[in-house]
């Protein structure tokens, strides 16, 4: 039973003198809490259709056999974990590793195998079980490729009473009976809570959604007072921000400097959504240059149905209303092969931010970039107007303005939302 199983690795914790464990957990990803750029919370389920719930990591760092069999008797299918990722931590050397590994491979949905050390929590913690993660060792499915143009949704996999998953009590709304009680803030961070009924904190959907919108209009004012955002709360979600893009390029360089050449190059482009903004919605020549492929959201693909009046968005005709995508990392090696464009851009394009003002720079190209991630390892070359090292973002913004002559502007969006634009001379 679970509860033998779970003697057995409190008593072996106590033999050994140790109260964790490395293991390679493999299970799916249910749930995240994002707390900053460096620390990140993520809620495993356990999955015995891999085959091992959790086996020995390293050989060289366990004691015996014993030991790896204890950590495999100790968690049992179904069952949740937290699992820790934290900047310092294993692979991850800095906040960087942990956006890029937030952004390639723990995505919600996914099942993989986790590195790390396993450890029972405290008596009254969330969840039994805690992995503090080094390393992502393998994505074994993804959730996105599987399931192409459906959300994930997690009250498929929370598991219930039984042990089973299903769609259970948790993520349902409950205040706790009797006197007042605070807030549960993991219900209020991921609608979900490991205890679920038998948490002593309440479940309650309206103060989550309080506490949502006062979190977001904090961070609109500390963007408006020390960012110097004039926008305020008046900006729109980050899903709006391919489409608030798009119109910023139209209404600043205009469509026929933008349409000439071979078009609008959005480097590093992601899933695509600034290219199907300019080229399918407003008629603008782009080209996607992203090593990974394409991959349209719901909303893309009913814009695409209603347009073509067809119930499937991937027939051929709506494949040809798609810009073209050249599947390659964006460097100097390649620059010629896109000499042609009419303008360069970028949103988020993490490590390709600087070769996108560089290439403007080279071929004298209209450019627009939205910065974010810096990647100051890196990049040690980045100096400030001090000569320090290039750490943030906004410095990284200033940078980038003073190398190119270009101007900055906000858009209205939420998140990472400065825009650095030109056309050097």
């Amino acid at each position: 039973s679970v509860a033998s199983r779970r003697a057995v690795m409190r008593a072996a914790a106590a033999a050994d003198g140790a109260s964790a464990v490395d293991v390679i957990v493999r299970g799916r990803i249910i749930g995240r809490r994002r707390v900053s750029k460096r620390l990140a919370f993520y809620d495993v389920r356990v999955d015995d259709a891999l085959d091992a719930a959790a086996v020995g990591a390293d050989d060289a760092t366990l004691r015996d056999d014993g030991r790896r069999a204890r950590a495999h008797a100790a968690l049992s299918a179904g069952e949740l974990i937290e699992m820790v990722v934290k900047a310092s931590h294993g692979a991850f050397v800095t906040h960087e590793d942990v956006a890029w590994a937030q952004k390639t491979s723990l995505k919600l949905g996914n099942t993989g195998a986790f590195r790390g050390t396993l450890s029972r929590r405290a008596a009254n913690a969330h969840g039994e079980w805690s992995l503090a993660c080094e390393e992502v060792v393998e994505i074994v499915e993804e959730w996105a490729k599987v399931n192409p143009g459906k959300a994930f949704q997690r009250e498929l996999y929370l598991p219930n009473e039984g042990g089973e998953s299903g769609i259970g009590g948790e993520a349902s709304s409950r205040v706790a009976d009797g006197a007042s009680v605070g807030a549960c803030k993991f219900f209020i961070n991921n609608a979900f809570c490991a205890k679920g009924d038998k948490c002593k904190y309440a479940h309650d959907r309206a103060v989550q959604r309080e506490w949502i919108a006062a979190r977001k209009a904090n961070r609109r004012e500390i963007a408006a007072k020390e960012c110097g955002d004039p926008h305020g709360d008046s900006v729109a979600s980050k899903q709006m921000r391919a489409q608030r893009f798009a119109q910023f390029l139209l209404e600043k360089f205009g469509a026929e400097v933008l349409n000439a050449g071979t078009g609008v190059l959005d480097v590093a482009g992601g899933r695509g959504d600034v290219s199907f903004e300019l080229h399918t919605k407003l008629g603008i020549k782009s080209t996607l240059v992203e090593p990974r492929e394409r991959k349209l959201n719901k909303k893309q693909h009913k814009w695409l149905k209603k347009k073509l009046k067809t119930d499937e968005s991937t027939a051929p005709e709506a494949e040809s209303m798609l810009c073209e995508q050249i599947r390659t990392e964006f460097s100097s090696e390649n620059f010629a092969q896109f000499k042609d464009c009419s303008a360069i851009i970028g949103m988020h394009p993490d490590q390709a931010t600087e070769a996108i003002v560089d290439f403007a720079l080279q071929y004298s190209k209209p450019f627009a970039v939205v910065p974010c991630c810096v990647f100051p390892d890196l990049f040690k070359h980045r100096r400030d107007r001090d000569g320090a090292p290039v750490t943030e973002r906004m410095a990284l913004v200033d940078y980038l303005a003073r190398k190119t002559g270009g101007e900055v502007q906000y858009l209205d969006i939420e998140g990472a939302n400065q825009v650095v634009y030109g056309v050097p001379k």
